[in-house]
């Protein structure tokens, strides 16, 4: 629908390097297989599962829905997910209809009044529950609730029991038999009327297709939205059946080390690999595939270093996982929490797209989300043994021009790479970059300008067919929630005037038709560069060997390449002009072999960043010996041979003066 958004930016400078730091969000309609609308984007939140395990009480989901609240909410994070053993044992005790009874010592007010809580959060309540008819039920022969048929009438003891991870004896249903839809619309009607927002079902197989569309039926009638989760390690081979029934799937069995005193396994995180290539083809808006949780917070119990961490998080991102946090939240650390509050990265996983495998050879491995507005998200992974470099090719992407590059983790532009990107990775570690394609951008002037203002920047876009109006915003974050600009426009297109200098600033627009507002897409920009880089703080003379100096700084938010220039100092303190000794650097750093190291002379450099518009103000100086330094060392030294000198002078001249005084007295006493 959409080819292309353009952004013009009249008295303004633009940034290449930071445009579309966020990933876009295409306007995504949940697809058919979707049965009740839900999951257009992957969802993120927490499960108690991973910390909590076979212990869960209402006061540990309380304070897990507290932290949740306070620390990742803002950041999109909306599920608590209340997993197992919230139950008695169902192989002897259930409620009346024959349903699992909640255990009141662990849960002494009930679901509802939980739900009620975390609901008063602002968050959303999730649930769990395994297939087929407990033991204790048929045992009982419970009645079926508003109907004349009891527990035994729907069972079907040919077929054994269900896969269950507790107390087992969970019996097969007979849905051909009247009553069994029944039972388990019952059992929906009590799961919706907790108030639960998504329900995670446990240890499907094949053979049971028809308990998954009981369940999606049941669900459908409660008339509540319910994210349904089908668990776990689930046939590829019926996944179209998966994707009509549910939102979400799991590809694999847990990422847990059980066994072990850690929470998470590098070996099952690493089999992920080839899951994410044989599932991504069946991602979506309406149903996403699962890797499991993410365990990367709680410091080394997670049994994790920190790079395989960093990449346990970035596959989860680049593939478009579910992001549900496994950690004991009350027991956080800060590495951890940093990684899964990363915005730029929650973009990738947000971004609406599943990421294809580029590549696999030897130890690495790279994927790649390729966006509407013609941008990519790549992850390149090292999961070898030792440190080796890892390379994208633009060509392998489709790209035939250079490209700007963006390191998502770091929140650093890297400037315009021409044929590709190629990073060096330490064992188990990887990259995340943002690359945007030099056609994808339009820039205005063309030449570039110097001192330009952002009195006015003029935003663009392909107008919409049957939209009859369009929602601007534009804020300081990346998810909108510093808005300084709100307005409804008539035509494609807006001005936006007095912002600030040296400031990026995220929009986005949507099309409005009648009461539906569709999302076309988020994108950034950068205003003019006032502020001037770092000082040159770590210049290195090498006078033995290469006869040069080394210099590196800090690098500038906004500048998409660097200019460096050069004067000399004699030892006087008499100088040169600065000159111009290399530009259009991409990195933040340069050797300088042209100096050649006269003796006596100190060097001394400033930097520009520069981007398409504009070049900013030098930096301060850096030198490569500070001479000033020498001088009061020479002064110091001169100094004190001089006082030394005179110390010695009156000295001997004490001496003297004591000897003639002595022969005096002597002359006298004879």
């Amino acid at each position: 629908m959409l080819k292309k958004i353009m952004a013009t930016f009249v008295s303004c400078s633009f940034i290449l390097s930071g445009i579309f730091s966020v990933s876009t969000f295409a306007p995504i309609e949940a697809s058919a297989s979707s049965y009740n609308e839900l999951a257009e984007r992957p969802f993120m939140g927490w499960s108690s599962w991973s910390s909590i395990r076979k212990k869960p009480t209402e006061d540990k989901i309380k304070a897990a829905a507290d932290v949740l609240a306070a620390r990742f909410k803002s950041h999109g994070y909306q599920y608590v997910n209340l997993d197992d053993y919230y139950m008695l044992d169902w192989r002897t005790t259930v409620d009346e209809y024959g349903r699992w009874a909640v255990d009141p010592k662990k849960f002494p007010n009930g679901m509802k009044a939980l739900g009620d809580y975390i609901h008063s959060k602002g968050l959303k309540f999730g649930f769990y529950v395994t297939l087929g008819i407990p033991k204790a039920a048929v045992d009982q022969n419970t009645p079926i609730e508003g109907t004349p048929y009891h527990a035994k009438d729907i069972v079907d003891f040919s077929k054994g029991e269900k896969k269950n991870f507790n107390f087992e004896k969970m019996y097969a249903i007979d849905f051909s038999k009247p009553g069994a839809q029944e039972f388990i619309d019952s059992w929906a009607k009590l799961f919706a009327s907790y108030g639960i927002d998504y329900l995670k079902i446990d240890g499907v197989r094949n053979q049971d297709i028809a308990d998954v569309e009981a369940w999606a039926k049941a669900l459908e009638k409660t008339g509540r939205p319910i994210y349904v989760e089908l668990s776990n390690n689930l046939d590829i081979k019926h996944i179209s059946t998966w994707k009509q029934l549910s939102n979400g799937w799991r590809t694999d069995h847990d990422v847990e080390a059980y066994g072990t005193p850690y929470h998470a396994s590098w070996k099952k995180v690493t089999r992920r690999f080839d899951d994410v290539a044989e599932w991504q083809p069946h991602a979506g808006p309406g149903g996403w595939n699962d890797l499991d949780s993410l365990n990367v917070a709680n410091g080394t119990k997670d049994g994790l270093t920190n790079d395989e961490k960093i990449s346990y998080v970035s596959l989860w991102a680049i593939a478009a996982s579910q992001f549900v946090i496994g950690n004991d939240l009350t027991k956080l650390d800060d590495f951890g929490v940093s990684l899964l509050t990363n915005d730029e990265i929650l973009g990738v996983n947000q971004s609406g797209v599943a990421g294809k495998r580029l590549y696999k050879k030897d130890d690495a491995q790279v994927f790649y989300q390729s966006l509407p507005d013609g941008s990519f998200n790549v992850a390149l992974f090292n999961l070898g043994s030792s440190t080796h470099d890892v390379s994208v090719k633009w060509a392998d992407l489709g790209i035939e021009e250079s490209a700007i590059v963006r390191d998502l983790w770091s929140h650093q532009d890297l400037g315009s790479k021409t044929k590709g990107f190629t990073t060096e990775l330490s064992i188990h570690a990887s990259r995340m970059i943002k690359v945007v394609p030099a056609s994808a951008l339009t820039v205005s002037p063309e030449s570039g300008a110097t001192g330009v203002n952002p009195s006015k920047v003029t935003l663009n876009w392909e107008a919409v067919s049957g939209a009859d109006s369009y929602h601007v915003e534009v804020a300081t974050d990346p998810r909108l929630k510093n808005i300084v600009v709100d307005q409804t426009v008539s035509k494609p297109t807006v001005d936006i005037k007095n912002l600030d200098k040296d400031t990026r600033y995220f929009w986005k627009v949507s099309s409005l038709s009648g009461e539906t507002e569709k999302q076309i897409g988020i994108y950034s920009f950068h205003t003019e560069l006032t502020k001037v880089p770092s000082k040159p703080d770590w210049v290195l003379a090498d006078r033995k060997n290469n006869h040069s100096v080394s210099l590196s700084w800090n690098p500038t938010f906004g500048a998409e390449s660097y200019t460096v220039f050069r004067k000399e100092i004699n030892i006087l303190g008499l100088s040169s002009d600065y000159k111009a000794i290399a530009t259009d650097l991409s990195d933040p750093h340069y050797m300088d072999n042209s100096a050649k190291l006269k003796s006596g002379v100190t060097y001394a450099y400033k930097i520009t960043a520069v981007n398409k518009i504009g070049e900013s103000k030098k930096s301060m100086e850096g030198h490569s010996d500070d001479h000033s330094s020498v001088r009061m060392t020479a002064l110091l030294i001169v100094s004190f041979t001089l006082a030394s000198v005179a110390v010695i002078f009156m000295i001997a001249r004490f001496r003297t003066n004591s000897t003639k005084q002595a022969e005096r007295t002597n002359k006298l006493v004879s």
